[in-house]
């Protein structure tokens, strides 16, 4: 993959962006089913496989099927068609047979079957694919104008295969991360998994945050979802906490692969209300200024007081001295 990129970057502004959710514009509302289809097979044999595409718009439509590779350019685990045959590891349109065009009455659905022959050649691994739909009106539409003005609305179903035999699985943490002080939470944890493999793997796993006793406080689900080989994917995730006190650890550990192997990142952060305490300190001091303050002028009052009752003590005894 790492061999196209360059080549495929420059022509991902000639493809079209589409979703593999259901899509609704004005004339065609429409569903692929399944949105992904994983299937396992061995060189020199031939799986079959049962798609469905449901027509939710009001008039029956013709659709043009396509059978593209695809790559993933960017770290979010987005997929772009390519429109060109390449003699790339992972390929796996070429092995495919599928229909060219369906009709799908009104409301209705339109099984498609497809054929994947598996070469004898087939490296062990993973081959990626996708089936799309695109109505047969806007398809024409989008031959005749050269402008590039038309946008086609499409939607699909990612295939992935995995040949049997010898695979390499490796994965790593590129990037492990959390603000270094936060005052309340919820705290957010981001990071960058990379994929070594030779084929997709989903890692899982957890991140488990202990306080500054040492003491587990929490554990936080990571799912990062597919990595594609020689790619890599972000993930983030949430510790809905609120208030901490203190240095607290978080220990990620991911587990990726058929032999279930782990990764494992390990980073500190400061949860700590310094703002609240501050203001706290801030209500205490103005709180005991007040009372020493208040006592102050309780004790000055009341020495006040006792001078002038012993002022008239002394008044009282020198009238009866007359």
């Amino acid at each position: 993959m790492k061999t196209t990129k360059t080549l495929l970057t420059a022509i991902v502004s000639l493809f079209v962006v589409f979703s593999l959710v259901p899509f609704a514009d004005a004339q065609t509302i429409m569903t692929a089913i399944p949105p992904k289809l994983e299937l396992r097979g061995d060189p020199g044999q031939t799986l079959t496989a049962t798609l469905k595409l449901r027509n939710d718009s009001a008039s029956t439509e013709n659709f043009t099927v396509s059978v593209e590779d695809f790559i993933v350019a960017d770290s979010k685990g987005t997929p772009l068609p390519i429109t060109t045959k390449l003699n790339n590891r992972w390929s796996l349109a070429n092995w495919i047979t599928a229909p060219k065009n369906i009709p799908v009455d009104a409301g209705g659905i339109q099984i498609i079957n497809i054929n994947i022959k598996i070469p004898m050649t087939a490296l062990p691994g993973g081959h990626y694919a996708m089936i799309t739909y695109t109505p047969n009106a806007e398809a024409k539409a989008g031959d005749l104008k050269q402008t590039g003005n038309i946008i086609t609305s499409r939607v699909g179903t990612l295939i992935y295969v995995t040949v049997s035999g010898p695979v390499t699985e490796k994965a790593s943490i590129t990037k492990f991360s959390v603000p270094k002080f936060t005052e309340k939470g919820p705290v957010e944890f981001t990071g960058s998994i990379e994929s070594l493999s030779d084929v997709h793997i989903n890692p899982k796993g957890t991140i488990t945050i202990s306080d500054p006793l040492n003491t587990k406080v929490a554990e936080v689900k990571v799912d990062v979802g597919n990595i594609f080989p020689e790619t890599q994917r972000d993930f983030t995730t949430t510790w809905n906490q609120k208030w901490g006190w203190g240095r607290y650890k978080a220990d990620l550990s991911l587990a990726y692969g058929t032999a279930g192997s782990l990764i494992t990142a390990t980073i500190f952060f400061w949860l700590f209300p310094i703002r609240l305490v501050i203001y706290t300190l801030i209500a205490l001091i103005s709180i005991l200024t007040i009372i020493i303050i208040l006592n102050k002028r309780s004790k000055k009052h009341q020495s006040e007081l006792e001078k002038e009752v012993q002022e008239l003590k002394e008044e009282l005894q020198s009238t009866e001295s007359f």
